[in-house]
C-alpha cells in the first residue's frame, strides 16, 4: 500500500485504494509468469508495471490525473494521442486501449537501470512488449466496469515528469546584412547567407576561425578541448555561432564535404538519443530543412519511427538538452 500512496503523492488512503491495488496484485502475477528475464529487466517490469498500469485506469475511469494530462499535452503538441502508434478506428481516447498500455510498456523499457547508463532504444513494436500490453489489456478489460471511480487524481506528472515545459520554434533564418553579433556577420559574408559551415578537421575550424572571424589564437590553440575531434558544424544563427564536433559526418547537405551517408545511417540516431552529443538548434535546423533524411533508430522501421516522431524523441531522451527559443 505504500508504493501506491508514494506514487500517488498522498500520505492518506482514500475508499478505492483497496481496489486499485488489488487489481495492481493481480497484475503483478500476470507479469510474473508473463516475462523471461529479458535484457534483465524483468524486476524492473514486475515491481514499477502493475502501478503503472493500474494508475492507468484510475485515471481512465475517473477522466482526471496524470494519464488525461499527458494526453492532453501530447495532443497540444502534435496532434496525436501517442507517439509511435498508429490510432486505428477502434481506438477511444476515454477508455482504455492497448496502444496507450503498450506507450506505458515501452516507457519502462527505456528507464536506465544505472544513472550513467544511456538510455536503451527500444522497438516500439517489439513482440514481447506487443504480446505482454495485450495480456494486460485482457485483464483491465475484464475489470474495467467494476473499477471504482477516484475521487482524488492521480500526480499530473506521473507519465512524463516536465517534458512538455519547453515549448520550441525554429530560429529564424537571417542575411549577413540583418546580423547583429559580428562573428555570425562575418561567417555569412563568408559562406553566401548560408548558415551551416562544415570542416573535417581540427585545423581546418582553426584556420577559419583565426583567419576569418580573426580570433585570437592562444596558446595552444583554440579550444584546445577539440583537438582530438573532427567533423565540426559551426551554425550562424540569430542567438550567435553554435559549435558543434561530431556530428558534420550526418548532414545530407549539398555544401558538405565531410557527408558519409553510411556514417548517418548507422551513428546520426545518436544526435537525437544521446545528451550533449549535438546541440537541439542545430538537430532542429537539419531536421526542419531536410538536412537528415538518412538517419534512423537502431531497430526495424528506424527510420520512419525516428522521422515522425523527432521532436518527441528527442524531447524524451535529451530532457534537460532540449531547449526551446
Amino acid at each position: 500500500m505504500q508504493n501506491w500512496l508514494d506514487v500517488n503523492q498522498r500520505k492518506k488512503k482514500t475508499i478505492t485504494d483497496e481496489w486499485y491495488l488489488g487489481f495492481a496484485n493481480r497484475l503483478q502475477t500476470l507479469i510474473s509468469n508473463s516475462v523471461d528475464g529479458r535484457s534483465g529487466r524483468t524486476d524492473l517490469l514486475i515491481n514499477n508495471l502493475p502501478i503503472k498500469c493500474a494508475m492507468y485506469l484510475q485515471d481512465v475511469i475517473s477522466q482526471s490525473g496524470g494519464w488525461k494530462a499527458f494526453s492532453e499535452l501530447y495532443y497540444s503538441n502534435y496532434s496525436a494521442y501517442l507517439p509511435f502508434y498508429p490510432i486505428k478506428a477502434e481506438y477511444i481516447q476515454d477508455e482504455i486501449n492497448k496502444e496507450d498500455i503498450a506507450f506505458i510498456i515501452w516507457l519502462l523499457f527505456t528507464v536506465n537501470k544505472e544513472k550513467e547508463e544511456i538510455a536503451p532504444i527500444v522497438d516500439p513494436f517489439s513482440p514481447d512488449l506487443i504480446e505482454l500490453s495485450g495480456k494486460v489489456y485482457t485483464l483491465m478489460d475484464e475489470v474495467f466496469e467494476e473499477a471504482p471511480i477516484s475521487d482524488i487524481p492521480s500526480p499530473k506528472n506521473w507519465v512524463l515528469p516536465d517534458i512538455f515545459d519547453v515549448h520550441s520554434t525554429l530560429l529564424p533564418d537571417i542575411k549577413a546584412e540583418q546580423a547583429t553579433n559580428k562573428d555570425v556577420k562575418q561567417s555569412l559574408l563568408y559562406n553566401n547567407d548560408y548558415p551551416l559551415l562544415y570542416f573535417a578537421t581540427y585545423k581546418e575550424l582553426e584556420k577559419f576561425l583565426t583567419e576569418t572571424l580573426y580570433w585570437e589564437n592562444q596558446n595552444g590553440g583554440l579550444f584546445k578541448e577539440l583537438k582530438e575531434h573532427a567533423h565540426f558544424v559551426i551554425y550562424a544563427n540569430a542567438k550567435g555561432i553554435l559549435l558543434a564536433p561530431n556530428v558534420s559526418q550526418y548532414f545530407n547537405d549539398s555544401h558538405n564535404p565531410t557527408f558519409n551517408k553510411e556514417d548517418a545511417r548507422r551513428s546520426g540516431y545518436q544526435m537525437f538519443c544521446v545528451q550533449g552529443e549535438c546541440p537541439f538548434d542545430l538537430i532542429k535546423y537539419g531536421m526542419e530543412k531536410g538536412l537528415l533524411p538518412d538517419i534512423e533508430l537502431p531497430i526495424p522501421n528506424g527510420k520512419e519511427l525516428l522521422h515522425k516522431n523527432w521532436d518527441f524523441i528527442t524531447r524524451y531522451y535529451l530532457r534537460e538538452y532540449y531547449e526551446g527559443t
